[in-house]
C-alpha cells in the first residue's frame, strides 16, 4: 500500500499582481523643452470593464496631444495595464529501491492554467494603435515529466 499511496508531495505557486503603472507619453517635444511630454486630459478615461478590450483597454478619446510649447495636463503614470496571473503546479512520487537507493517521479506543470498574461500598451496618444493592448507576456503552459535515481 505505501508503494502506491505513501511518498507523494504536492506543490504550487499562485502568482497574482496587478498590472505596472504607465506613463502616456507624447511622442517627439511639442513644449520644447527636450523631454519627453504628457497629453492634455479632456475627460475621465475609464471605462466601465464590460466595455474594456485589447482593443480599447481604457477612453483613448480622453486625451489629446499637448499644443507647442505647452504641457500637457495628464497625471505621471496614470493608467493601470493589465496584471498577471500564474499557477505554477508539482507533484513528486518518490519509490525506495534500496536503504539508500531510490527513484523520484516529478511532473511539473508551468502556468498550469494557461493564463495569456498580457503586455502593456501603446502610450503615444499620436500613435495609430494608442491604447490598445500589443501583445502578451510569459510563456504558455509548459509540463515537463522526469526520473531521478538517488544513489
Amino acid at each position: 500500500i505505501d508503494g502506491v499511496l505513501g511518498g507523494w508531495s504536492l506543490g504550487g505557486i499562485m502568482t497574482l499582481s496587478s498590472g505596472r503603472l504607465v506613463n502616456l507619453a507624447v511622442r517627439g517635444n511639442p513644449s520644447n523643452t527636450g523631454g519627453p511630454d504628457r497629453p492634455n486630459l479632456v475627460h475621465d478615461w475609464r471605462l466601465p470593464s464590460d466595455q474594456r478590450s485589447l482593443d480599447r483597454w481604457f477612453d483613448t478619446t480622453a486625451f489629446a496631444p499637448n499644443a507647442p510649447y505647452t504641457f500637457g495636463n495628464a497625471g505621471r503614470n496614470l493608467i493601470t495595464a493589465p496584471g498577471d496571473k500564474n499557477l505554477d503546479f508539482a507533484l513528486h512520487k518518490e519509490f525506495r529501491l534500496r536503504e539508500r537507493a531510490r527513484i523520484q517521479f516529478r511532473a511539473e506543470a508551468f502556468n498550469w492554467l494557461n493564463h495569456a498574461n498580457l503586455n502593456g500598451f501603446d502610450s503615444n496618444p499620436r500613435s495609430s494603435t494608442f491604447g490598445k493592448v500589443t501583445g502578451k507576456t510569459g510563456d504558455v503552459r509548459n509540463l515537463q515529466l522526469s526520473l531521478r535515481y538517488y544513489f
